[in-house]
């Protein structure tokens, strides 16, 4: 039988969850600026704007895949260099989006059967947060 504190974490939202100080991207950014805001801010998501538009997500290992294949093409450059030569629109991936209401076992869920980090969280068609399996395997290490 479940312990009334796990009937409580499985009926909370994505919105209770989710980063909502997110650090977004343009399509024309390079690598190299995504690089540096994963590094200064401590990031590994980026929801991807064309203007208020939601139009893709970059993460982590998007960028170290890039960042290898830019290298193997241009191998007399730096890899800043290199990182500065490819657009965010280039590796950028298709966003999975959710409500704010989405429960995070569904959540959960989702990204175990689509094998992704991260869901993009919207009201509509604003951007209002992103939650990532870090932020759900947070919440669910505290039952």
């Amino acid at each position: 039988m479940d312990s009334p504190t796990s009937a409580t974490t499985q009926d909370k939202t994505v919105a209770e969850v989710m980063t909502t100080d997110l650090v977004t991207l343009k399509l024309n950014d390079t690598l190299r600026l995504a690089d540096d805001l994963m590094n200064l801010a401590k990031l590994r998501h980026f929801p991807v704007l064309d203007d208020a538009k939601v139009v893709g997500l970059v993460n982590q290992a998007d960028l170290l895949h890039a960042s290898m294949r830019s290298l193997a093409g241009h191998p007399e450059d730096t890899p800043r260099g290199a990182l500065g030569m490819v657009t965010v629109q280039e590796v950028m991936k298709p966003a999975t989006m959710v409500s704010a209401e989405t429960t995070i076992q569904d959540a959960a869920q989702l990204m175990v059967e689509r094998g992704i980090e991260s869901l993009l969280v919207m009201d509509g068609e604003k951007l209002v947060g992103l939650v990532s399996r870090t932020d759900l395997l947070r919440e669910l290490s505290r039952r």
